[in-house]
């Protein structure tokens, strides 16, 4: 009889087989027994422990250092583009009443005692949030430029006069407003071996697309790839230095004669990488057409805080790419945040250019639409309450990474989006038209999910068929009746329509 403590406790539920196990397990708790082996094995727990230990104590360190407010995210870039982003703003929220509820939402954050109403929001606690808004400023800062103090005014009076709406006057201290360059970064701590076990399972993922026939490049600038030694791509003698800091490294695919020559262009959302998207990965490769995959490291629970790429600094990164493997245009599929950075591309290129390097645009889950407070206050300010919320708080919103990046790096002005569908590129421009309101491609899909918990899916989805012009019988538009936040993914009926989607477009 094996003399360990607990042994018998092993064996007990399994008495019918005992006889059969006793033999097979005999070596190995033998093994496990014997002095050497234990040794070892409290070392390495020792040793273990010491790491989340001192791991434990460097994400304090690293949380209290992303508490600082270093600026880097940038508000528009000059009058004319605030005055546009303001215009197209305006034009999405509803009158009276609507209105009322959109600058609720807005100072509603859970950290006063009871959510906001309007009448409680001052007219100086407005020009707060608007002070970040369209400036990524404190209040102070605009109001050291006398012009810039003049705009503040008049937004908030046209809030005003085109919404019906009156605000209280001065300022109230019991009401906060969100402000995600100057609020507190929050986030919970995750063990050492989370994200050794990420990794690893990145590292396994990465194993897997090498088979599919995918190669991995660190950029356009040095071009290496992982897993294998095949040749390496120069970049021309002429090209220009590029920082290192806004290169992307990505995954591409091209087959042998494909039927569709146009690349398809995929960008990943919050998570844990490409890994969760590994089922996806496989029917894309079912797919007769080029695939490349960018990485998007600094929302993909790092263990290390990595360097964050604007919107603007990613499309130029992209079109690097495109030109570095010689396609002209490609189709864009984005999911959650990618559709973000599918929106920046949007905006740089619009498809009513003849240089134009959008072909086709696929957006599922997409975040790039509205100026709600649905995904600011739910991803990051939100409280979990179901199994999806708390599956959101656990491998995005609370991640220090990840949250450190939506709190001081988001430039939501890069990433909003107020299209005009195809159909309409030729009527008459909109007050302040720019480059906010790009033409979107012939070939467009959107994918809403209808019960998605980080945005409200309905107010898009009326916006994107009254504003926009998409529509449903077009195809240009498809509802997912009851479905969360990346759930299609796990429901066949909707996975290989968005499939079909990628290979159309």
């Amino acid at each position: 009889m094996i003399n360990i403590p607990g042994y018998q406790y092993i064996i007990a539920p399994l008495a019918p087989l005992r006889h059969r196990l006793e033999p097979l397990l005999e070596p190995v708790f033998a093994f496990v027994a014997s002095h050497k082996t234990l040794a070892w094995i409290v070392s390495l727990f020792h040793m273990w422990m010491a790491a989340e230990v001192l791991f434990y104590l460097h994400f304090w360190t690293r949380l209290g250092q992303a508490q600082e407010v270093d600026r880097v995210a940038k508000g528009p870039r000059n009058s004319q583009e605030r005055r546009e982003l303001f215009q197209r703003c305006l034009e999405t929220i509803a009158k009276g009443d609507g209105a009322k509820k959109w600058v609720e939402t807005w100072f509603d954050t859970g950290r006063t005692e009871a959510p906001a109403k309007f009448e409680q929001v001052g007219r100086s606690n407005m020009m707060i949030w608007l002070a970040w808004a369209f400036w990524a400023a404190p209040i102070e800062e605009v109001f050291e430029s006398a012009a810039d103090m003049m705009e503040l005014n008049r937004m908030v009076d046209a809030i005003e006069a085109s919404k019906g709406v009156k605000f209280a006057q001065g300022f109230n201290p019991d009401v906060d407003c969100i402000r995600l360059a100057f609020d507190p970064v929050v986030a919970s701590h995750r063990p050492l071996v989370y994200y050794i076990l990420l990794w690893t399972a990145n590292v396994l993922a990465g194993m897997v697309f090498v088979v599919l026939g995918f190669t991995r490049y660190e950029g356009t600038v040095d071009q290496t790839h992982t897993f294998e030694q095949g040749r390496k791509h120069n970049a021309p003698a002429n090209q220009p230095t590029v920082d290192p800091s806004t290169d992307l490294a990505y995954w591409y695919r091209s087959p042998i004669n494909p039927d569709n020559k146009v690349p398809l262009v995929f960008i990943h959302g919050i998570g844990v990488g490409l890994v969760q998207y590994i089922h996806w990965v496989v029917a894309l490769t079912t797919i007769s057409r080029p695939i490349i995959m960018i990485e998007v490291p600094y929302v993909s629970n790092n263990l290390l805080k990595r360097d964050c790429m604007t919107p603007d600094e990613t499309y130029l990164a992209i079109e690097r790419i495109l030109k570095f493997h010689d396609y002209p245009k490609a189709t864009f599929m984005g999911h959650s945040l990618g559709t973000m950075l599918c929106a920046a591309v949007c905006r740089a290129s619009p498809a009513s250019s003849p240089k134009s390097i959008i072909a086709g645009l696929i957006l599922a889950d997409p975040i790039c639409f509205l100026t709600h407070h649905s995904i600011a206050r739910n991803f990051a300010y939100r409280t979990p309450a179901t199994a999806a919320e708390l599956i959101m708080d656990l491998f995005a919103a609370r991640e220090i990474g990840t949250s450190w990046y939506i709190m001081r790096r988001f430039c939501w002005d890069q990433c909003i989006l107020f299209p005009t569908a195809w159909k309409k590129r030729h009527e008459s421009p909109k007050p302040l038209q720019g480059r906010l309101s790009p033409v979107l491609p012939k070939r467009t899909r959107v994918f809403l999910s209808r019960n998605d918990n980080l945005l409200d899916m309905d107010l898009i989805a009326d916006y994107l068929r009254t504003q926009v012009g998409l529509k449903d019988e077009r195809e240009e538009l498809h509802v997912m009746e009851d479905m969360d936040h990346a759930q299609f993914l796990l429901r066949p009926s909707w996975f290989f329509k968005v499939l079909k989607a990628a290979q159309e477009c």
